[in-house]
């Protein structure tokens, strides 16, 4: 790992935060701070939650990944059963982990991202000048859309939300792109950014429906030119046809925006 990295105490903190008693929490699994190191990033780009496949293998019978393909600094590498919470040196391997992040085993998810949303603005996660945050940090299973009860999801957003105020205004970034509604809705109704709706246009899903998506655009408080849009990177739901064109209307979206 590169030791080489600057780690703030605020994160430091809040690697060390108490894990949430729930469910649906996923084992073995460790906060995710962000992905990549964020203080050199030009850009971030903002999701909901870490997937569980970042410390589970897929399918059903979900297992802990093994050793040649872990992503993360997980439990099992810490050497920890069942933690309240990390010590000061398990949080500092963990930020490591996740700082190193795209030098090791990356999720293909983050793929769509890197090629329709960072290579416009001449970022990459791979080379550091991009990087990835989350509105919560910790891992789900189910995934997020999943979560019957509303009261967990309300109560990971709040508990996460100042950590992620601190993270957006750390530093003003060429770009911050809102990852789907959700993103736009947290961080702006906490004030953590101010932005607006600018635009709504159609997009064709795999079963030939016409969908409206909708892109935002607007600044953090120190600056930051704040883009985004009401869908998600992967676009699952987007045909393959289709994707070409939604990616050149999200293109000049930013072509309009970002001066």
């Amino acid at each position: 790992m590169n030791l080489d990295y600057v780690i703030e105490e605020r994160v430091i903190e809040r690697a060390m935060a108490t894990y949430p008693d729930i469910k649906e929490l996923v084992e073995f699994s460790t906060p995710v701070v962000s992905f990549g190191y964020p203080s050199s990033a030009q850009m971030v780009t903002v999701g909901i939650n870490p997937s569980s496949l970042e410390f589970l293998t897929a399918g059903k019978n979900k297992k802990i990944l093994p050793a040649d393909e872990k992503k993360l600094v997980d439990l099992e590498t810490l050497g920890v059963k069942s933690p309240n919470a990390l010590d000061r040196e398990q949080a500092i391997k963990v930020i490591e982990g996740c700082y190193n992040y795209f030098n090791i085993k990356p999720y293909d998810w983050f793929d769509h991202l890197n090629k329709n949303v960072n290579s416009y603005f001449k970022c990459n996660y791979r080379d550091g000048s991009a990087a990835h945050l989350d509105l919560v940090q910790w891992a789900t299973d189910p995934v997020w859309g999943n979560i019957e009860d509303e009261s967990i999801k309300a109560g990971l957003l709040q508990g996460d939300v100042d950590f992620l105020r601190y993270q957006i205004n750390s530093k003003k970034f060429e770009v911050i792109f809102l990852n789907g509604r959700q993103v736009f809705d947290q961080l702006t109704s906490h004030k953590i950014v101010e932005a607006e709706e600018a635009e709504t246009v159609t997009y064709s899903t795999k079963s030939g429906k016409l969908l409206p998506v909708t892109f935002y655009q607007g600044q953090s408080q120190n600056g930051s030119c704040v883009l985004g849009w009401s869908r998600t990177f992967p676009g699952h739901h987007i045909s393959d046809e289709a994707l070409p064109g939604i990616v050149e209307k999200l293109h000049n979206h930013f072509a309009r925006f970002k001066k």
